[in-house]
C-alpha cells in the first residue's frame, strides 16, 4: 500500500496546490531583490528581466543571476537625451544598480538632479570601447548584441567577481611586456573575440556619439555612485563640474579622450578615490596643486594607489607634483616625452612599489632617484630611454627594489659603484638587473661583486668574449647570458690557447661548467680577485648620502594642512588652558 493512498483526495490536492502557488510565488521575486519581480529569464545569458524598472523602454533591467547584480542596461538604444530615472518605493531600502549607457546618441550630459534618493549607482559606464578587460572585469555580455556576434552565440565570459584577486594578478603582470601578458591572461579563443569586439566597437561609434562634454552631478551624500567610466569618448578637459563634491567616487577612468592639461584641485573632493586612469590623452602639463586637497573639501584624493599617466605627452614633471599622493603604490609615466627629472618628483610616495618611466627622452638620471621617500619601490622601468651613462651611487636610496630595467638604452660601460645601495642579498627575493639590448662589450667584473643571488641580463650586446668576460661567466653565476653574441664571430680576445669557449649557457638543465685552462685568464683571475675586494663603495658613496633627501618615511603634511595646524594647536592649548584654569578657580 503506498503513503498516498491513506491521504484524502482533497488534501492531497491542496497540497498540491500549496506547493505550486509557493513555488510560482518563489520565482517571481528576483534573486537580487526583494523588492522586485522576475518577469523573465534569458537562457542565453541566465540573467532575469526583473520589474519595476526605474527607467522607461527601450532600457532594461536585469539581474545578473550568478553575482547578483542589478544592471540598467540601455547598451546602444541609440537614446537621444539622457534617460530619466524614477522612484521605487522600497520602504527606504536602498537599492545598488549597475548602469550601462555607452553608445548612445547624446554627446552632452549635463544633469544636476539624476537620482531617486534611494538609489544608488556602483558601475556607470560611459566607455566608447567594447574592451575585453572591462566586459571580463564586469561579466557584460551585452544582451541585444547576441545576433552579431559569430554562431549566434553570448561572448562567453570568464567570471572575475574579485576585484582584490584581478588587482594582485595586474601587479603581479607589471614587469611583463604587453605580449607576454595578454599571452598569458587571454587564450587562442579570446584572441577571436577581441578582433570581433574591435570590429562592433567601430560599427557602433558609426551609429552613436562619443561625450563631449560631462556635467553629470556627483555631490551626493551617500555618494550616488562609485566607478565611472569615461573612457574613450571626447573628452577635451577634466570633468571639473562633475567632480565637484564627488566624495565618494572610488574609480575613475578617463583614458582615450583629448584632455591635454590637468588643472589645480582637478580631484580635490574625491577623498575616497583610490584608482584613476588617465593614459592615451594629450595632457603636456600638470599642475603642482592637481593632487591637492581643495580648499573647500573636508579631504583629498590621498587615497589613490594606482595613477596611469602613460601615453601623454608630457616633457618636465614639477617638484612635489605626488605629495599629496602619500598611498600611491603604482605610478606609470611610460610613453611620454620626459627627458628631465628632479628628486623632489618623488617627495611624499614613501609607498610607492612600482615606478614605470620607459619609453621616454631621459638621457641623464643623475641624482634624479636620491629622495628617501623610494625606500620602499620595488620595481623600476626605465626601458627606452637616451641613458648612456650611470654614474656611481646612482640608486643610493632603493633600498628594497628588486627589479631593475635598463634595457634597450645607450650604456657601453659602467661604473663600479653603479648598483651600490641595492639589495644584492635579500631573503624575500634576488635582484634583477636587465641590461640587454645596450653597447656594452665588456663589462668590469668588480661591478657586480657580491652579487651572488642576484641575476644580470646582459644579453643582445656586442660582447667580447675574453678573459673578463669569461670571469664574469665562470665565477659569478649571477649574469643570465646565452652566448649567441660570441657565436656569431665576435673575436676572442687573447684566447686562442682556450681548450673551450668562453661561455657559460643560461640553460640550467645543462649542469654542464666550462674550465679554462688559459694561463693568460688565470692571471686575469687572480687579478680580480685581489682587485674586487680592495673597492671601497661604501667610502666612494658617503659623501652623496648628504645629497639624498633626509625626511622620515612619514609624509610631510600637506600645505593646507600645515596652515590648519598651525592655526588650530594654539587654539587647542588655549581652550586646555582655560579649562584648567577655571578648574582651579573652583577648587580655591
Amino acid at each position: 500500500m503506498q503513503w498516498y493512498s491513506l491521504v484524502p483526495k482533497s488534501s492531497f490536492l491542496l497540497v498540491i496546490y500549496l506547493n505550486l502557488t509557493l513555488t510560482v510565488h518563489s520565482l517571481t521575486k528576483s534573486i537580487c531583490s526583494s523588492y522586485l519581480i522576475a518577469t523573465d529569464i534569458d537562457i542565453r545569458t541566465h540573467h532575469q528581466y526583473v520589474q519595476p524598472c526605474p527607467v522607461s523602454y527601450p532600457c532594461q533591467c536585469l539581474c545578473d543571476m550568478e553575482n547578483h547584480r542589478l544592471w540598467i542596461d540601455c547598451f546602444s538604444r541609440h537614446l537621444q537625451t539622457f534617460p530619466t530615472f524614477e522612484y521605487i518605493d522600497t520602504d527606504q531600502t536602498i537599492l545598488e544598480w549597475n548602469i550601462d549607457l555607452a553608445f548612445n546618441s547624446f554627446d552632452n550630459v549635463t544633469i544636476a538632479k539624476w537620482l531617486p534618493e534611494n538609489m544608488r549607482i556602483r558601475y556607470l559606464i560611459f566607455s566608447g570601447s567594447l574592451a575585453y578587460d572591462l566586459i571580463v572585469q564586469l561579466n557584460l555580455t551585452h544582451r541585444h548584441l547576441i545576433d552579431q556576434w559569430p554562431n549566434k552565440k553570448h561572448l562567453f565570459i570568464t567570471n572575475n567577481d574579485g576585484d582584490e584577486d584581478e588587482e594582485e594578478e595586474e601587479e603581479e603582470a607589471e614587469d611583463d611586456d604587453v605580449e607576454e601578458l595578454m599571452k598569458r591572461s587571454i587564450s587562442q579563443s579570446d584572441y577571436e573575440y577581441t578582433r570581433l569586439l574591435t570590429e562592433l566597437t567601430s560599427e557602433l561609434r558609426d551609429q552613436s556619439k562619443q561625450i563631449q562634454t560631462f556635467a553629470l552631478s556627483l555631490a551626493e551624500e551617500p555618494s550616488p555612485i562609485s566607478i565611472l567610466y569615461l573612457d574613450h569618448n571626447r573628452l577635451g578637459e577634466i570633468p571639473l563640474r562633475a567632480l565637484y563634491n564627488a566624495t565618494g567616487l572610488y574609480e575613475l577612468y578617463l583614458s582615450y579622450n583629448n584632455i591635454s592639461s590637468l588643472p589645480a584641485y582637478a580631484f580635490g573632493f574625491s577623498h575616497r578615490l583610490t584608482r584613476l586612469d588617465l593614459s592615451y590623452n594629450q595632457i603636456s602639463s600638470i599642475d603642482n596643486f592637481t593632487f591637492e586637497r581643495h580648499p573647500r573639501a573636508y579631504a583629498g584624493p590621498f587615497l589613490i594607489d594606482y595613477l596611469d599617466l602613460s601615453h601623454n605627452q608630457l616633457t618636465v614633471l614639477n617638484s612635489h607634483c605626488f605629495s599629496y599622493l602619500v598611498n600611491l603604490r603604482l605610478l606609470k609615466l611610460q610613453h611620454n616625452q620626459i627627458y628631465e627629472l628632479s628628486a623632489d618628483v618623488w617627495t611624499g610616495l614613501y609607498r610607492l612599489k612600482y615606478l614605470d618611466l620607459s619609453h621616454n627622452y631621459i638621457d641623464n638620471i643623475t641624482q634624479i632617484f636620491y629622495n628617501a621617500y623610494l625606500s620602499e619601490l620595488n620595481q623600476l622601468k626605465l626601458t627606452s630611454n637616451n641613458i648612456s651613462q650611470i654614474n656611481s651611487c646612482e640608486f643610493l636610496a632603493l633600498q628594497a627594489l628588486n627589479r631593475l630595467d635598463l634595457s634597450n638604452n645607450y650604456l657601453s660601460n659602467l661604473d663600479t659603484c653603479a648598483f651600490y645601495g641595492l639589495p644584492r642579498i635579500t631573503s624575500r627575493s634576488s635582484l634583477h638587473v636587465y641590461l640587454h639590448a645596450n653597447q656594452f662589450e665588456t663589462l668590469h667584473p668588480c661591478t657586480f661583486n657580491n652579487f651572488a643571488r642576484s641575476t644580470i641580463h646582459i644579453e643582445n650586446n656586442p660582447l667580447i668574449c675574453n678573459c673578463t668576460l669569461n670571469y664574469l661567466l665562470q665565477d659569478r653565476k649571477s649574469l643570465a647570458y646565452t652566448g649567441q653574441e660570441c657565436r656569431g664571430g665576435y673575436v676572442y680576445q687573447l684566447q686562442t690557447q682556450f681548450s673551450s669557449p668562453a661561455i657559460r649557457k643560461a640553460n640550467r638543465r645543462a649542469g654542464k661548467k666550462f674550465a679554462n685552462t688559459s694561463i693568460t685568464c688565470r692571471d686575469a683571475y687572480k687579478y680580480y680577485n685581489n682587485l674586487c675586494p680592495q673597492s671601497d663603495c661604501k667610502t666612494l658613496c658617503s659623501p652623496n648620502e648628504q645629497f639624498v633627501i633626509q625626511v622620515s618615511k612619514i609624509a610631510l603634511p600637506n600645505r593646507t594642512t600645515s596652515t590648519c595646524r598651525r592655526t588650530f594647536l594654539p587654539l587647542l592649548f588655549f581652550v586646555f588652558y582655560v579649562i584648567l584654569t577655571e578648574q582651579v578657580r573652583v577648587v580655591v
